[in-house]
């Protein structure tokens, strides 16, 4: 558990909250977005497209996953179990699996369907999606942090929205391509993150104003993490 992640969360909240009181723009009908967010229309009209990497669908019998390869296997062995029962969903033979790590959070595993190799991508091994707008998250089947990351069994093409192991240097909209059993970046659109200072001025207003719904939600969230 990335425990990180939620005190981020609740961070970005109460920031985008202070921001909108400090500025006298916050409303009941407040979402909650701000310069930071990542939106559709930070997408590049020239961006990489799942056609252009294209790769042909294996069809055959998934092989057994090999759950004692290495530590970090073991260690999330039931899940990796799991997801390897199913057909491959990415890059022609492989299985991209992916579970929740945290608020926002979202880990990343590769299996070979045909070897049962498991691969966990160097540098994206979970992403966080704090901040990003909820168009960009439809896809997620079981919650939004699933629709963080894109892809498609006939390409090779991954897209990542968000923040690459927490990296705040990475945040943006991430663009890789998997052979060879590993994520090349092949494109980046960076957006950027809050600095310290940033936060330390634009939290006050809440102090004045925690009856503000987005202020409660930081607050409930910072009590949730004092439980965990």
């Amino acid at each position: 558990m990335k425990s990180t992640h939620f005190i981020v969360s609740a961070v970005l909240i109460l920031v985008a909250a202070a921001q909108a009181i400090a500025q006298g723009t916050y409303t009941a009908q407040d979402d909650g977005y701000n310069q930071v967010t990542i939106r559709p229309s930070d997408i590049p009209s020239d961006a990489p497209q799942l056609e252009f990497y294209p790769v042909s669908i294996y069809k055959g019998a998934n092989a057994l996953p090999r759950l004692n390869s290495d530590t970090e296997t073991r260690m999330f062995r039931t899940r990796i179990k799991a997801w390897s029962k199913i057909k491959s969903n990415f890059a022609g033979h492989y299985i991209l699996a992916t579970w929740g790590c945290g608020s926002d959070c979202l880990q990343i595993t590769i299996i070979d369907a045909k070897t049962g190799k498991i691969f966990h991508p160097n540098g994206v091994t979970y992403n966080v999606s704090t901040n990003v707008h909820a168009a960009l998250l439809e896809s997620g089947l079981n919650w939004h942090g699933e629709g963080s990351v894109k892809f498609q069994v006939d390409s090779e093409l991954l897209i990542l929205f968000g923040m690459p192991e927490e990296d705040t240097n990475r945040r943006g909209i991430s663009y890789y391509i998997w052979r060879k059993n590993k994520l090349s970046l092949v494109r980046f659109v960076p957006k950027a993150w809050y600095g310290d200072e940033y936060v330390n001025t634009l939290s006050q207003p809440c102090v004045q104003h925690l009856q503000a719904p987005p202020c409660l939600q930081a607050i409930n969230f910072l009590g949730f993490i004092a439980q965990r």
